[in-house]
């Protein structure tokens, strides 16, 4: 029964968080925007943190921009990605299919987490992939 509440939990969660992402952006959008401070590791060292682009990268998600969501920062888009198939698979255990979409080898994190420090190391030396 815990297993049941907790996928009916993580089902109805982007109810809650998608209308409050939308607020946030339409504030961000409207009264934050002109007071933020460049990010200190690209102003001072000249190189993209693994941060750089994420807000310009959940603000194109939500205009559904996919594309440019992927330029301003790839691993952002690539997570957003991966928490709607955990929606899924939440969702079709909610109604009694057991569906495992993410592989939940040690390998399959090791890898996936090598290629993001490597695209992380090289949006800093390939301009075709650095934020915009």
């Amino acid at each position: 029964m815990k297993t049941k509440r907790r996928n009916l939990i993580i089902t109805l969660l982007p109810a809650i968080i998608i209308p409050l992402a939308y607020l946030a952006a339409f504030v961000y959008q409207r009264y934050i925007r002109i007071y933020i401070f460049p990010c200190p590791i690209n102003f001072f060292m000249h190189i993209y943190c693994p941060g750089c682009g994420g807000t310009r990268c959940v603000y194109a998600l939500l205009s559904g921009n996919i594309l440019r969501a992927l330029r301003c920062n790839a691993i952002y888009t690539t997570i957003v990605f991966f928490c709607v198939l955990v929606w899924i698979e939440n969702l079709a255990a909610l109604f009694g299919k057991e569906v495992k979409i993410i592989p939940r080898s040690k390998a399959f994190y090791i890898i996936a987490s090598g290629i993001a420090a490597v695209y992380f190391i090289l949006r800093n030396f390939i301009p075709a992939i650095a934020p915009v």
